[in-house]
C-alpha cells in the first residue's frame, strides 16, 4: 500500500540548497585606521547574514574543519596590525592574529522537510510466476505456445513423454515395498526385545506353589531351596522352579472294559493313598474309551477321578479309586499315580542381575505376582535400539510414499498446463528434445503485478518496516512508486575473494499499478525507500550540530530580548564569535545535510557552522588546565 508522500517535485522544491556562505572582498590599503576598520567591517559577518539562509550542506564533515580568511581579508588585516603595532600596541596585534583564524559562517534554523532513505538497486519480477514441467524426465512431443503468448488458467502448453519418469515410479513403488517390509522386521526385533525385557519381571503364569528345581515328591522341603539370591547372576535357559497347582488332584485309573457303559462323567467315587493312609471323596472327571491290557491280560479303559488335596498329597503317590454302581464297589485293574491339575517349569528368557526376590520355596502364589526381577542394560538398550528402528524404517516409508506421490503428480503433469492467467515469458525446449528434469521447460508470469527484489545491507535492515514509501528509477529515466512488500529476517552472507563477507537481507518491493506505464520483469532500476520523514520541522545544518557531554548542541547567536534556557557561554579565545551561546538540543532524525532539532531552539535562530565538533570539550581541558570554574 503506497504511503502519503510529498510529490517529487515539491520534495526538491522544500529542500533547495541555500546560498554559500559570503566572504570577504579585498579593498585597497587605507591611509588611517578608520579606513582599516572600514575594510574589516566589509568582511565581516553581516556579509553571511545577508545571504540567502544555507538549508543544506551536502558536505557536513568538511565543514567541520576550520575556515581560513580569504587571502584579500588577511592583507587589510596584516595592514591593521602593523599600524597598530607602529602605535606601540603589541595586545591588539596579538589580539587580531587570532581574530585570522575565525570563520563567521552562519545559518538560521527554519521549518521544512526532512526525510532519511536507503537506497540501492534491484531486479524486478512478476509477484507471481509459474515454472512448468521442471523435474520431467522424457521427450517433449509437442510444443503449443511461444514466449508473449497470452494464456488462461488449464491451457495446453506442451507435451512430454515422460518414459524416464514412468521408470523411476517403477523403482520408487519397489523401493516403498522394500521400507514396508523393513518395517515389519523392525517391528519384530522390537516385540522380541521387549519380550526380553518383559522376562526380567518373571511372574507367576497361574496361582500355584512353587517348587524348587531339582526338587522330587519325596523329599522334604528342606532339602531343596530356591537357591537364588540378590545380586547373583543368571543366565537365560536357568530354571529357577516349576510352578504347580495341587489345589485339586488327578488320578488316572484303568478299569475293566466290562463297566465301560456303566462308569459315566460326574459320578461319585473314593481315593485312597495307602502311603499316608488317606482316604478323600472324588469324582470321575473323564472317561476315555480306549483299550488298554492289562499284566493279567484284561481289557481296560481309562478313568480319571478328580479330587480336592487335604494338604498332605503329592504328585506321583500311589493311589486308587473305587467306584460304588448299584451297590457293587467297582476297582481299578492297577494302582495309578497322583497328577497335579497344572504345572510349569519357570525357566528364565532373558539373563542379569537378581534385583528382588519376592518369594521363597513353595511359597504359593497368585497369578501375576512378581516372582523375581533381574536387571540387564543390555536388554533394556536393545529395546531402545529396536523402537528407534522402527520409528526410523517408518521415516524411511514416508519418504518413499512421498517420492511416489511427487512422481505420480509429474506423469499427471506430462501434459504441461498453465495455473494461471498470464504470459509465457520464456519456453527453453523444443519438440524432439529430450528433457532431464534439471530446468522448467516453460514459464508463465501474471505481469498484472510487478514486484523488485533486492538485498539491504545489515546495516540498514533495522530501518526497514512494511509499508514504507518507495521510489523507483529505471536507466531510462522511468519511475516508478512502490511500498516494502515484504523484509526477510534470514541473512544472505556473501563471500567476498579477499576472505572477507558481507551480510545482507532480501526484500520485496511492490510496485504500484501504473496504467500509463507497463514494467516487465527482468530489469534493472535503483530504488530509494523512506525510512523517516518530517514535515514543517525545525531543522539546522548538520554541520553546527556538536557534541558536549549532556548530548547534542548548537552554537546559537540569540537575537534581542531573546534568552535561551540552559544556555552554556563560550569560553574567551575560543574559535567562535562573540555573542555565541553553547544551548543543548534535542536531536530527531538527520540526513547528510540536515538535522532535525525536537526541543532547545526554534526556528529562525542563527546558528555557528563552523565550530569542530569536540570543540566545547577542548574548552573544558583547558579551563581546568587554568583553573577556571
Amino acid at each position: 500500500m503506497k504511503k502519503d508522500h510529498p510529490k517529487k517535485d515539491q520534495i526538491e522544491n522544500n529542500l533547495q540548497p541555500g546560498a554559500e556562505s559570503a566572504s570577504a572582498t579585498g579593498t585597497p590599503p587605507a591611509e588611517t585606521a578608520e579606513a582599516a576598520a572600514e575594510v574589516a567591517e566589509a568582511a565581516a559577518p553581516a556579509a553571511t547574514l545577508a545571504a540567502e539562509p544555507l538549508i543544506r550542506n551536502k558536505y557536513a564533515d568538511q565543514m567541520n574543519t576550520k575556515k581560513k580568511l580569504p587571502k584579500a581579508a588577511k592583507v587589510v588585516i596584516g595592514i591593521l596590525a602593523a599600524a597598530v603595532l607602529g602605535g606601540g600596541g603589541y595586545f591588539a596585534a596579538t589580539h587580531m592574529e587570532k581574530e585570522e583564524s575565525v570563520s563567521t559562517d552562519t545559518a538560521f534554523s527554519e521549518l521544512g522537510f526532512l526525510e532519511t532513505y536507503v537506497e540501492g538497486y534491484g531486479q524486478t519480477a512478476a509477484k507471481r510466476s509459474e515454472d512448468l514441467g521442471k523435474d520431467i524426465k522424457g521427450t517433449v512431443t509437442e510444443v503449443l505456445v511461444a514466449p508473449g503468448d497470452q494464456v488462461s488458467a488449464g491451457d495446453l502448453l506442451l507435451k512430454i513423454d515422460a518414459d524416464e519418469t514412468r521408470k523411476e515410479l517403477d523403482e520408487a513403488m519397489d523401493a516403498l515395498e522394500s521400507a514396508r517390509k523393513g518395517i515389519e522386521d523392525a517391528q519384530r526385533s522390537l516385540r522380541s526385545a521387549g519380550e526380553k525385557a518383559a522376562a526380567l519381571n518373571v511372574t507367576a503364569p497361574f496361582a500355584g506353589k512353587l517348587i524348587p528345581a531339582g526338587a522330587t515328591d519325596e523329599e522334604d522341603a528342606g532339602n531343596a531351596e530356591l537357591r537364588v539370591r540378590l545380586g547373583d547372576e543368571l543366565d537365560a535357559g536357568t530354571t529357577i522352579g516349576v510352578l504347580v497347582d495341587d489345589s485339586v488332584l488327578h488320578v488316572p485309573l484303568y478299569y475293566s472294559d466290562a463297566y465301560i457303559d456303566r462308569i459315566t462323567e460326574g459320578m461319585p467315587a473314593t481315593v485312597s493313598v495307602a502311603y499316608t493312609m488317606t482316604t478323600v471323596p472324588a469324582t470321575v472327571e473323564k472317561v476315555e474309551k480306549i483299550e488298554r491290557i492289562s499284566p493279567d491280560g484284561t481289557k481296560t479303559f481309562r478313568v480319571t477321578l478328580a479330587f480336592d488335596n487335604p494338604g498332605t498329597l503329592t504328585k506321583d503317590m500311589d493311589a486308587i479309586g473305587t467306584i460304588l454302581i448299584d451297590g457293587e464297589l467297582i476297582v481299578p485293574a492297577d494302582t495309578g499315580k497322583i497328577e497335579y491339575t497344572r504345572e510349569k517349569p519357570l525357566v528364565l528368557e532373558s539373563g542379569g542381575t537378581v534385583s528382588s526376590v519376592d518369594g521363597l520355596s513353595y511359597y504359593r502364589f497368585t497369578e501375576g505376582q512378581t516372582i523375581l526381577r533381574l536387571t540387564n542394560p543390555d536388554v533394556t538398550d536393545a529395546v531402545a535400539s529396536a523402537s528407534a528402528a522402527v520409528e526410523s524404517q517408518k521415516k524411511m516409508y514416508e519418504q518413499k510414499q512421498e517420492r511416489v506421490a511427487e512422481l505420480e503428480k509429474l506423469l499427471e503433469q506430462a501434459a504441461v498446463t498453465s495455473p494461471i492467467d498470464g504470459i509465457v515469458i520464456d519456453v527453453s525446449v523444443s519438440e524432439g528434445e529430450k528433457v532431464d528434469g534439471q530446468k522448467a521447460a516453460c514459464t508463465v508470469a501474471d505481469l498484472s503485478s510487478i514486484v523488485v527484489k533486492a538485498t539491504i545491507p545489515e546495516l540498514d535492515i533495522d530501518k526497514l518496516e512494511v509499508g514504507q514509501y518507495v521510489e523507483l528509477t529505471m536507466e531510462s529515466g522511468d519511475m516508478f512508486t512502490g511500498s516494502v512488500f515484504s523484509v526477510s529476517m534470514k541473512a544472505e552472507i556473501n563471500e567476498s575473494g579477499r576472505g572477507g563477507s558481507s551480510i545482507n537481507f532480501p526484500i520485496v518491493i511492490a510496485v504500484d499499478e501504473n496504467p500509463e506505464q507497463t514494467l516487465s520483469p527482468n530489469r534493472s532500476l535503483d530504488f530509494k525507500i523512506t525510512t523517516a520523514s518530517r514535515e514543517d520541522c525545525v531543522m539546522v545544518p548538520s554541520s553546527s550540530v556538536v557534541y558536549i557531554e549532556e548530548g547534542a548542541a548548537v552554537y546559537v547567536k540569540p537575537g534581542e530580548g531573546q534568552s535561551f534556557e540552559n544556555a552554556i557561554p563560550v569560553p574567551e579565545g575560543s574559535e567562535v564569535p562573540d555573542g555565541f551561546v553553547l544551548v543543548p538540543i534535542e536531536t530527531g532524525i538527520s540526513d547528510s545535510e540536515n538535522t532535525e532539532v525536537v526541543s532547545g531552539i526554534g526556528d529562525g535562530v542563527e546558528v555557528f557552522l563552523a565550530a569542530p565538533q569536540d570543540a566545547y570539550e577542548q574548552y573544558q581541558q583547558q579551563m581546568e588546565a587554568e583553573g577556571v570554574g
